[in-house]
């Protein structure tokens, strides 16, 4: 009850003051395809997050519409996540010390994870938290645990921990692969620490590893099956593509440029590749593409095995500055205070994190979001290694110094709750973006035009997203439909290809001259369309709302023809 009461508190503070948002643009858009935004009807194929995460949340969104559920289980996980860890710590080391740590910890880490919510996170979190609970099932009937310690050997509450561990670990699978993989380093080292505990046990841990591996890959399996119909084969295509142009900068872009030139290809069709701007289904297909990547290939900077150390000491000062890298220090301070034997898993977590670091440094691919959730199973490993707490803290001290955390968060979120760290950078931000633009002036003139398809820049897409519903409400089914944008991850999605195809569009920016077609936030494409399709395209800005500028293409001979695509 501790640990829901405190998770409870911080969760409340998080929704009075904090900024409801999502932490990451995607989860929104996974939110508005999951709800049938997109199209006429619900589509669980949430691309990033496995699709059983989709099909979980169907049946309330059957019963409730208008919830937005896929915000909702992402915040709930995140909650239970948390109370498991809270109620672990107050097992292994007392009501007193277990109080305050899981207070503390919980304060530290609220806002980045109840106010940047997003995926990624999301599965770090309930990874953790499902390791945790399954180590300390492997160590609670030892004697170093005074909670359990004169339980009798058959007590069925043992194989709790290790059953919700292992539903914990599954759900972190689900909701991002990677994340749940990237965990699995430190649950080994923290399984090879507790080796004699994990051979007592061995049955019910070798049984309980096989079910949640075989678990874990059977559902990745399965969401991978999903997307290898024909209806999604040019979305599955377009994916590599579009991530290696768009994603990555890490090489030579101005002889990149010139190296398509002289190969007779256009150097400002690269260009608009790279601000993704790529829903052209001829003069930028697939294998269009890949050739271009084939040129960039070339050009990558390849870091040198005598950088890595320069730069990983550059990120683990920055992670000075985390809250996470402190709880890991402070947790295994506590494994040397109390179990000295384990003293070495602080070095060897540590080597953890700094190989995995070395990696994604050497790809370019280190971001916070990732980096915190290595620091953040190395720290929950560390507590099932805790000994006895021999020392007990004084009653009134612990009476004295949660209401001051309490009121001290009071503060801190009633004066700067819309203050987060951003998942990319780690640096204090605001989640809002400043922008003058009245979007409800901007979907009132989308609205008075039925009869016509609005092409969206990339930018401007994402900027539709801070000012449509709330996370907490669900985009209502086809409220994006006639909305597409010309980049991200949404073009070729089979319902975006419909509702095009409704407006008998086939290639979004080659019919960008259609009577039925507006541009928004796109004023420079006349120059690609005569350079790919027609003899002479003329645009005219039709509208200006703030910083939403409304284009209509049109060709200026009505008799021209096509030319062939280069």
């Amino acid at each position: 009850m501790y640990s829901v009461a405190i998770n409870l508190f911080f969760l409340v503070l998080c929704l009075v003051f904090g900024d409801i948002k999502f932490g990451a643009i995607d989860d929104y858009f996974m939110a508005a395809v999951l709800t049938g935004a997109h199209g006429t009807d619900y589509n669980p194929h949430l691309l990033f997050v496995n699709a059983i995460y989709g099909y979980a949340l169907l049946p309330l969104y059957h019963l409730f519409p208008k919830i937005g559920w896929y915000y909702i289980g992402e915040m709930a996980a995140v909650f239970v996540s948390f109370t498991a860890i809270g109620y672990v710590l107050l097992q292994r080391c007392g009501e007193r010390w277990g109080l305050l740590l899981a207070t503390l910890f919980t304060a530290m880490f609220a806002s980045d994870f109840y106010l940047v919510i997003q995926f990624t996170q999301c599965a770090s979190i309930l990874s953790a938290a499902g390791m945790l609970l399954f180590g300390y099932g492997v160590v609670q009937s030892s004697k170093m645990d005074c909670f359990v310690a004169n339980a009798p050997r058959n007590d069925v509450r043992k194989y709790f921990p290790f059953v919700l561990g292992i539903i914990l670990m599954l759900w972190g699978s689900v909701m991002r692969w990677e994340a749940f993989l990237m965990g699995m380093p430190f649950f080994c080292v923290g399984l090879l620490f507790n080796l004699k505990q994990c051979w007592k046990f061995k049955w019910i841990t070798v049984a309980g590893l096989a079910v949640m591996f075989a678990g874990a890959y059977t559902m990745h399996h399965f969401d991978a099956s999903l997307y290898k119909n024909a209806e999604y084969a040019p979305y599955v295509d377009i994916q590599g593509p579009r991530a290696a142009l768009g994603d990555v900068s890490n090489y030579n872009q101005n002889a990149v440029y010139e190296d398509l030139e002289e190969m007779g290809k256009n150097g400002n069709d690269y260009h608009m590749l790279t601000d993704w701007m790529f829903y052209d289904t001829e003069a930028f297909a697939a294998d269009s593409m890949r050739n271009i990547i084939g040129v960039i290939n070339h050009y990558r900077d390849s870091i040198e095995t005598k950088q890595i150390p320069r730069l990983l000491l550059n990120a683990l000062g920055s992670s000075l500055r985390s809250p996470l890298f402190w709880s890991w220090f402070v947790f295994c301070i506590l494994i040397y205070a109390t179990n000295r034997k384990k003293a070495l898993y602080l070095w060897a977590s540590l080597a953890v994190v700094i190989y995995l670091m070395s990696i994604l440094l050497g790809m370019g691919r280190l971001v916070y979001r990732v980096e915190s959730g290595f620091w953040l199973y190395a720290a929950v490993l560390a507590v099932p290694l805790w000994g006895r707490f021999r020392y007990e803290l004084p009653r009134k001290l612990v009476v004295a110094a949660i209401p001051a955390i309490a009121l001290a968060n009071v503060f801190t979120y009633a004066t700067s709750g819309e203050m987060v760290r951003g998942p990319g950078s780690g640096e204090l931000r605001t989640l809002a973006i400043e922008d003058s633009t009245d979007y409800n002036q901007v979907f009132a003139y989308i609205d008075s035009q039925p009869d016509k398809m609005f092409l969206l820049s990339m930018n401007a897409y994402m900027r539709f997203s801070h000012h449509k519903n709330p996370p907490y409400l669900a985009e209502p089914i086809g409220s994006y439909r006639r909305t597409v944008s010309l980049g991200y991850w949404t073009p070729y999605l089979p319902e975006i290809t419909r509702a095009l195809a409704e407006f008998g569009i086939t290639n979004p920016i080659k019919d960008a001259v259609h009577d039925n077609v507006v541009v928004v936030n796109a004023g420079g494409l006349a120059d690609f369309l005569q350079r790919h399709y027609y003899d002479s395209v003329a645009v005219e800005k039709i509208k200006s709302i703030g910083e939403m500028e409304f284009f209509k293409y049109h060709l200026v001979e009505t008799d021209s023809t096509e030319k062939e695509a280069e």
